[in-house]
């Protein structure tokens, strides 16, 4: 019996020792995605569904099942392991269009993330049905620049940051502060300067005796490295929002920076920016030791491309299967046909055929109603690309998952001229905030000239009519169609914003266009115009 309980004695000892060796813990492993939009299942370079062409030549990504599968391996090797999401779950597939969060719930929930911070599009259905979300999640949102003082549901749901006891580590989440012109956030919530927050929260975190802080944000590339260069005490930020590619090899194509990116903060120690593209195309994760004073010791990582090498968890390949069935034969409904394969990459900062064709489509829709002089929509409301051949209803709500409706307003010519100055300088010229997307035009032509500084200049404006191109006319009112988004004053686009009736959505639009058009050849048509290597 003695033996018995020296041995029981002994058990106890190495299981002390093993939570100590958790807690104290010099090293973490720290896997995050970021922008998922939705995308649970496998997907092609387009973001549409895998096709059979598509698996026969390795071109499928993604998805939930492979997701379970990476997000196991990477856990099984390394015995203190975190997992975390820097926003936009929502929208982007008919996951989220027929289901809303329903899917995301299980999906999340099942691979146990351990935090998430919000992202923009987590607001489209405004934020007290966020608040209902975040309430079935198994594990907390953070967002530490987010003013919930008039919104008690999601004051309840929602937390500044969290502390992971087990690795004596602080977990600060922000949101791009343009999310109150981006998104349905509404009146009840404001958003606040990131880096501001940040330090207010790393000083409340040291007074507890945290030194390990990171953060988990949806702000984009380029504003983490500000963030990171503003702050101190951060040793990691997990981004998000600008669907960046970082490469261990940054010259490699594509690639927007070196994985990790390395800043100096006011302290003038390291922190350290991740991003892991968009869609769950990439998994990103780092290993990452600290010193004492919780600064970072050394860190290694990678982005991992979730291709078709990659099995999926065939559990969870079963469960989305299931989970499709509500929109399944609703979206295999036949639209029509295109001659050629076309990408979103690139409608944000200049013209793409995609856009091209939306625009069109939108002019042409209305004009059968009545006559329209202008069509044009944000390149950041054009999401995902089509793939040459048949086009289906779910190829188009892909590309346009929002459900925004075309609406039609009266604009005099020297408002238009100063709307689309905003939009090249990327300020808008009456409010002085930020616009977030370069417009994608029919009936338009606009000239411009970039610098090296990447600054654009609008050198001139032209509108379409009967005898051809002419320049836009201050005196004259132009009838233009936009979507209820930019009306309302989304991107900060235009100023004030518009109230107009509703008319049908972009897609509806759009598949009519397809419908009476097909089969669609698609080419650029020279809308917008970069003189910075000509005299233009």
């Amino acid at each position: 019996m003695r033996l018995y309980f020296i041995f029981c004695e002994l058990l106890l000892l190495i299981f002390s020792a093993q939570d100590t060796y958790a807690i104290d813990a010099s090293s973490l492993r720290i896997i995050h995605t970021n922008d998922i939009h939705a995308h649970y299942s496998s997907f092609n370079k387009y973001g549409g569904d895998c096709s059979n062409e598509d698996k026969v030549n390795g071109g499928c990504y993604g998805g939930a099942a492979r997701l379970v599968t990476i997000v196991n391996q990477l856990r099984s090797g390394h015995p203190n392991t975190l997992l975390f999401d820097a926003g936009d779950q929502a929208q982007g597939t008919l996951f989220y269009t027929v289901g809303k969060f329903n899917t995301t719930i299980k999906v999340m929930n099942q691979l146990k993330y351990d935090a998430m911070c919000l992202g923009n599009h987590e607001f489209d259905d405004g934020p007290d049905f966020l608040a209902g979300f975040l309430e079935k999640l198994s594990f907390p949102a953070v967002s530490a620049n987010i003013d919930t003082t008039k919104n008690a549901n999601l004051a309840r749901a929602l937390k500044p940051y969290i502390v992971i006891n087990k690795y004596k580590l602080g977990v600060i989440g922000y949101i791009t502060n343009t999310t109150d012109s981006i998104s349905n956030a509404g009146p009840t919530v404001s958003f606040t300067d990131a880096a501001s927050a940040v330090n207010k929260y790393v000083d409340e975190l040291r007074g507890m005796g945290i030194k390990r802080i990171i953060a988990v944000s949806h702000n984009g590339y380029h504003e983490d490295i500000d963030v990171a260069a503003r702050t101190r005490g951060l040793d990691i930020i997990v981004g998000g929002h600008s669907h960046t590619y970082l490469s261990l090899d940054s010259s490699e194509p594509g690639a927007g920076g070196p994985y990790p990116t390395k800043v100096k903060n006011t302290e003038n120690k390291d922190t350290f920016v991740v991003q892991a593209k968009a869609w769950g195309e990439y998994v990103g994760y780092v290993d990452v030791e600290f010193n004492d004073d919780g600064s970072v010791k050394a860190l290694a990582g990678e982005p991992i491309h979730m291709t078709e090498s990659i099995p999926e968890d065939a559990e969870m390949a079963a469960n989305v299967q299931r989970w499709r069935q509500p929109f399944e034969k609703y979206g295999d409904t036949v639209v029509g046909n295109i001659t050629a394969s076309l990408t979103n990459s690139g409608c944000k900062e200049r013209e793409c055929g995609i856009g091209d064709l939306t625009a069109d489509a939108m002019l042409w829709s209305f004009s059968k109603i009545a006559h329209a002089d202008i069509a044009f929509i944000n390149g950041g409301g054009i999401r995902a690309g089509i793939r040459a051949g048949t086009v289906m209803v779910k190829d188009l709500l892909l590309v346009f998952p929002f459900g925004d409706s075309l609406v039609t307003f009266d604009i005099a010519g020297k408002d238009l001229e100063q709307v689309i100055k905003g939009v090249y300088q990327g300020k808008n010229i009456k409010s002085n905030k930020p616009v977030g997307s370069t417009l994608q035009v029919a009936s338009m032509r606009i000239k411009y000239k970039s610098t090296s500084t990447g600054n654009r200049a609008v050198k001139s404006i032209e509108i379409a009519n009967k005898s051809g191109w002419m320049l836009v006319d201050p005196n004259k009112v132009y009838k233009a169609v936009t979507v209820e988004y930019i009306a309302k004053g989304g991107d900060n686009i235009i100023y004030p914003a518009i109230e107009a009736p509703s008319l049908e959505k972009v897609e509806e639009a759009v598949e009519k266009y397809f419908k009476q058009f097909s089969p669609i050849n698609p080419a650029l048509a020279g809308r917008l115009v970069d003189g910075a290597n000509s005299s233009a």
